[in-house]
C-alpha cells in the first residue's frame, strides 16, 4: 500500500522542495510510481524546478472542484530515464492566483481537505502509486495542515 509523505517547515527557505523533488527522484529511480504535489501556494516553485510544460489546469483548479485529478497530472517520467514514473501536480505560478489562494476562507479550506483525501484515496488505492509526496507552504496555512494530517509521514 502506498505512502502520504508531507515535506514540511515553520520556516520558509529551510530546502522544503529541494528535499521534496530529490525524495521524489530518489523513489523513482528505484522503479517506484510517485506523484508529487506543490501545496506551496504562496511561493509555487515546483512547476518551474521541473520545467514542466505549460499547463492551463492547476492543482488549485482540482482544489477549487473544478477538474478531476488526472486533469492535472503532468507525467515527466522522462526525466529519470529508466526507472519508474514520476508526476507532478503543480500549483499556479501566477500572482494572481498566488492571491487567490490567500484569500480563501475556512468553507473553502474544509472542502480543499476532503478533495486532500479523495487525491490520496484515487492515487493510492485506485492507481497504485507508491508514494504521494506534498511539497507545503512554510507556516500554519490551511493547506499545510490539510497536507500534514492526510499524510503518513512528515
Amino acid at each position: 500500500m502506498g505512502k502520504n509523505i508531507a515535506v514540511h517547515s515553520y520556516k520558509g527557505g529551510t530546502g522544503k522542495t529541494s528535499l521534496s523533488v530529490n525524495l521524489a527522484a530518489t523513489f523513482v529511480k528505484q522503479g517506484k510510481k510517485v506523484a508529487l504535489f506543490d501545496l506551496d501556494f504562496r511561493a509555487p516553485s515546483i512547476f518551474t524546478i521541473l520545467k514542466c510544460e505549460k499547463t492551463k489546469i492547476w492543482l488549485n483548479d482540482y482544489l477549487n472542484g473544478i477538474c478531476k485529478i488526472d486533469d492535472i497530472l503532468l507525467d515527466v517520467s522522462e526525466r529519470i530515464p529508466n526507472a519508474g514514473k514520476f508526476y507532478v501536480g503543480p500549483a499556479n505560478p501566477s500572482t494572481s492566483a498566488m492571491r487567490d489562494m490567500t484569500t480563501k476562507d475556512r468553507k473553502w479550506e474544509t472542502h480543499a481537505f476532503d478533495r486532500v483525501l479523495a487525491l490520496r484515496k484515487n492515487l493510492i488505492k485506485e492507481q497504485k502509486f507508491d508514494y504521494i509526496i506534498f511539497d507545503t507552504s512554510p507556516g500554519l496555512q490551511y493547506s499545510s495542515m490539510n497536507a500534514i494530517v492526510a499524510a503518513d509521514f512528515v
